[in-house]
């Protein structure tokens, strides 16, 4: 009885282990089939989700360097502000959250199917973006009602910010996105959002602007999410721009000429070729062209006849009128043709060939020697000069002037100008050269075509007595030694002089400029932009005919301060401003006294 009972117990004792270890078994087999699946047969599922999504790098973008003026004071800067990133796969419905947004923030019906369709070319957890630049007061709406925009991200991105709005908008310019073309650039590759350069300083000097991008690696899980930082490397700061220009001295002068329609001036520092300031009217306020793009103020711009966009002071072409005649002036003296005390009895026009050449003075200037010409600015005296000069000799010494050539300056799109010679216009236009055009060439008239900075480059190398000056819109840190002219000393003082009477004698076409304050010496030039017929020209009624603004001359006005030992050059046009003397050359007296209340000129 009592085996039975111990072998009873130990068939029950059995059949228990058997039952564990059956459980054991299947719990083995199971783990075994796990992992065989796992490592065998979806081996290369798991390797590629780990290529794919295990490892993910972040460019970090760097921030653009600041451009300062030459005082240090603070010009183009970045300040905070944020874009707005929709991710889809954190939302269930892209449309609705929109739809939603909407409610607090406007979004236009064209931005919204564009961010749907972007949405829709994304590739997985990809970020899409819906506004940029938030500022505060949109910041604070979407923060407070974050629960009801599931998907949306805020990032804190810089802005720039142009300090001045448009007192610099042809010097600084401005940024904006990166075409096709600009993408293929070695030093934004790997950057395709980043905004660069598009014009002036912004774009001449993007690539020490930009800086280096940094780069993060970091671990995500299967949905994207961020799971840890592997390494990082931080990205490196544009370099700052200082600037040639004096804040003080463009504001000024922009004050002084931004009351005329289309007009500029340029001012250089002699000694280095500094610019101090550059002003073209009419401008635009860079700021309304990148913070909050205004379509209406955009197409404003493109549709405005006077180009506001364009920098007047490097792409404007104008005749230089009659402070061309220094040039004449110096070439004749030079290449000996006359002296200084020959007479030439001005009538009020001559007889060349077929035709009559007036000058501006229609009763005439009765004896001019070079020194009263240039003084007097009489036209008949300069075309018997053209006639013994030539024009190929006229534009030999232009040539070393920079008339007609690029200056070289650090900014986008300068126009070369026009320097006519022989050559050039039977290369240009296939054509004979007629000697009646060296006369009219004589008074800055004709073919040739100057821009606002290569007048004030010749100014400033006629002011140096043949310094090769060469303009430059960023500090020069270092004394330049600029090529000397092999021109004689004596010419540039005798037609100096002459600019001196031009402005402090009586019957000097600038005399009623001539400052109290400072001492400084000029010519002054009119630009014909229409044809006036022998009737009009004899017609009392014309000449006191108020014309149409587009029918006006320009003005034009070149100078030199202070007269003896001069610092700074200066050339002013307003366009159809009618005369150099009235319009442009008291613009140029108040920016000379302004200079000389800055102890610039002492």
């Amino acid at each position: 009885m009592f085996f039975k009972e111990i072998k009873d117990q130990n068939k029950i004792i059995n059949r228990r282990s058997l039952f564990i270890l059956s459980i054991k078994l299947g719990l083995f087999s199971l783990v075994g089939w796990r992992l065989f699946k796992i490592q065998i047969i979806d081996s290369q599922k798991y390797k590629t989700l780990s290529k794919n999504n295990q490892i993910n790098f972040e460019i970090i973008y760097p921030l653009r360097g600041k451009i300062f003026d030459r005082n240090n004071v603070l010009i183009a800067k970045n300040i905070k502000t944020y874009d707005l990133y929709i991710i889809p796969e954190q939302t269930k419905s892209v449309e609705a959250t929109l739809d939603e947004l909407n409610k607090y923030i406007k979004i236009e019906f064209k931005k919204k199917r564009k961010v749907i369709e972007l949405v829709k070319k994304s590739k997985k957890f990809d970020r899409v973006k819906i506004l940029k630049n938030i500022y505060w007061d949109d910041l604070e709406i979407i923060e407070a009602n974050k629960n009801n925009f599931p998907g949306l991200h805020l990032q804190n991105v810089p802005l720039r910010d142009y300090v001045y709005n448009n007192y610099f908008s042809h010097i600084i310019g401005y940024i904006n996105k990166p075409s096709e073309q600009d993408l293929s650039l070695p030093y934004i590759t790997g950057m395709p959002t980043l905004e660069i350069g598009r014009t002036g300083i912004e774009k001449s000097f993007n690539e020490k602007l930009i800086g280096k991008a940094g780069k993060r690696e970091i671990e995500v899980n299967a949905f994207g999410r961020e799971v840890r930082e592997i390494s990082k490397n931080d990205s490196i700061k544009g370099s700052d721009i200082k600037m040639s220009i004096d804040s003080r001295v463009q504001k000024y002068v922009h004050g002084q000429i931004n009351n005329q329609k289309a007009a500029s001036a340029v001012l250089i520092k002699i000694d280095t070729g500094e610019i101090i300031s550059m002003v073209s009217i009419p401008d635009y306020d860079p700021n309304l062209v990148i913070k909050k793009p205004n379509l209406e103020y955009w197409n404003s711009l493109l549709n405005n006849p006077l180009s506001p966009l364009n920098n007047r002071c490097i792409q404007g072409l104008y005749s230089p009128g009659s402070t061309f005649k220094i040039i004449v002036a110096l070439a004749a003296l030079s290449k000996g043709v006359i002296n200084e005390k020959d007479l030439v009895n001005c009538e009020g026009k001559i007889e060349f060939g077929d035709r009559i050449y007036h000058c501006w003075k229609t009763k005439g200037h009765q004896n001019m020697n070079l020194d009263s010409a240039i003084k007097e600015s009489c036209d008949v005296y300069f075309y018997e000069l053209a006639k013994k000069i030539g024009i190929d000799y006229i534009s030999q010494f232009a040539k070393q002037f920079g008339i007609g050539e690029k200056t070289g300056v650090n900014l986008i799109n300068e126009k070369n100008g026009i320097n006519p010679s022989i050559k050039w216009k039977k290369d240009n236009l296939n054509e004979n050269w007629y000697a009646g055009e060296t006369l009219i060439t004589a008074i800055g008239q004709g073919y040739i075509l100057t821009t606002p900075l290569q007048l004030a480059v010749m100014t400033a190398r006629f002011a140096s007595d043949g310094l090769i000056i060469k303009p430059s819109i960023q500090l020069q840190n270092e004394s330049i030694n600029f090529e000397q002219m092999n021109i004689k000393k004596e010419h540039f003082n005798f037609i100096k002089n002459s600019m001196f009477k031009v402005v402090n004698e009586y019957k000097g076409t600038a005399f009623k400029s001539k400052s109290n304050i400072i001492t400084f010496s000029g010519k002054t030039g009119t630009s014909q932009v229409k044809t006036i017929s022998l009737e009009e020209r004899e017609s009392d009624d014309f000449r006191k005919k108020e014309k149409e603004w587009k029918n006006k001359d320009h003005a034009l006005f070149i100078g030199f301060a202070p007269s003896k030992n001069p610092k700074y050059a200066l050339s002013i046009i307003v366009e159809h401003g009618g005369s150099g003397s009235s319009t442009a050359a008291p613009i140029a007296k108040n920016i000379f006294n302004f200079l000389q209340s800055l102890n610039l000129i002492t």
